[in-house]
């Protein structure tokens, strides 16, 4: 298959195409690269510039339907995003899921935590600084408008006027800025997560450990400890740990904020946003507090937001009350119900 038209800036070459089912749903599985100078080296970049998405169109065919891009957080593939996809699918919308960098099939070195893939980088010689995020947060704005792109030239959705993008987590921040810097798509969905840059960030910081498995006292103190807590962490589990433990000292840098970050952070082109937004917020979520969103949803003048009883940053094990949805089908649920008057 070659590659389709896409916008000049965003040149995308669609390696395999293959028709797949999903819960009875016809889909298109795709392999697809766009070039993007993440990292200087080579070997990682051919890895972060090759990623998948899978297309679902609307379950009962309709031409011209609606779409929505579907972002997952980090490490996340975009399998996370079926059940989403699902619920708009079924709903007359049509679903575009691409893998983020450092989730799914972009993520080097492997491992279930970004700590391996920041791991390789860092043994390539890589900085893990501010200008590397900048780097990835234009590649994945560029990505979101090829999938746009995609979904339109070979399936029929997303219309102009008719393209929402939703993100979960880091993928909220991802598409948020996206959003706010290139004017992509006509309205922003977002779940347990927010479009502050600082904010997110200080949020992945605070529950660091929890989700790293590296003790807090190694986390905290490694954000000031240097390569004192970086023998402790490689210790403990190697150096994906040591990874995670960098991951954390960058995220610790994105929350201070500064004019490093000028042009980066969604917030700052949110003041004069015409178009809606709208965020799913879990009552006890540490990483993204239903605080924190009203507060970072309020610099857009058409926000809103929706607070789910119960749920952390996705439901935690036994904390899912016995009638609810699972997480992804809630997020379907509540994009659908963003993007209802185009269905």
């Amino acid at each position: 298959m070659s590659a389709l038209s896409v916008p000049a800036s965003s040149p995308l070459q669609v390696l395999s195409a293959r028709a797949v089912r999903v819960e009875g749903l016809g889909a298109t599985r795709y392999r697809l690269r766009r070039d993007h100078p993440y990292t200087g080296d080579a070997d990682l970049d051919l890895a972060f510039s090759t990623f998948d998405a899978l297309v679902i169109p609307p379950a009962d065919g309709r031409e011209g339907a609606a779409a929505v891009t579907l972002l997952n957080g980090i490490t996340k593939p975009l399998a996370h995003s079926i059940p989403a996809a699902l619920e708009l699918a079924r709903g007359g919308a049509g679903a575009i899921l691409i893998d983020t960098p450092l989730g799914g099939v972009r993520r080097p070195g492997g491992g279930g935590n970004p700590g391996a893939a920041v791991a390789e980088i860092a043994r390539r010689g890589v900085a893990l600084d501010v200008p590397l995020v900048a780097r990835m947060f234009d590649g994945v704005a560029a990505d979101l408008a090829a999938a746009f792109a995609l979904g339109a030239d070979a399936h029929g959705i997303g219309a102009r006027g008719r393209r929402a993008l939703f993100g979960a987590s880091f993928g909220c921040l991802l598409s948020s800025f996206a959003f706010g810097r290139d004017g992509l798509g006509d309205r922003l969905i977002g779940a347990i997560g927010h479009p502050g840059l600082p904010g997110m960030a200080r949020g992945l910081v605070d529950t660091f450990a929890q989700f790293s498995g590296i003790p807090a006292a190694v986390v905290t103190g490694g954000l000031r400890l240097g390569p004192l807590a970086e023998t402790a962490a490689r210790r403990m589990g190697g150096e994906p740990a040591v990874g995670a433990l960098r991951f954390a000292r960058l995220l610790s840098r994105l929350g201070r904020g500064g004019r490093a970050l000028d042009g980066l952070d969604p917030l700052g082109f949110a003041s004069g946003e015409s178009r809606p937004v709208a965020f799913l917020a879990g009552e006890r979520d540490p990483v993204a507090t239903p605080e924190a969103i009203r507060d970072a949803a309020s610099a857009y003048p058409r926000s809103t937001v929706e607070v789910l009883p119960a749920l952390g940053h996705g439901w935690y094990p036994g904390a899912r009350p016995a009638d609810a949805p699972t997480f992804g089908e809630a997020c379907g649920a509540f994009a659908l119900r963003q993007v209802r008057d185009w269905t």
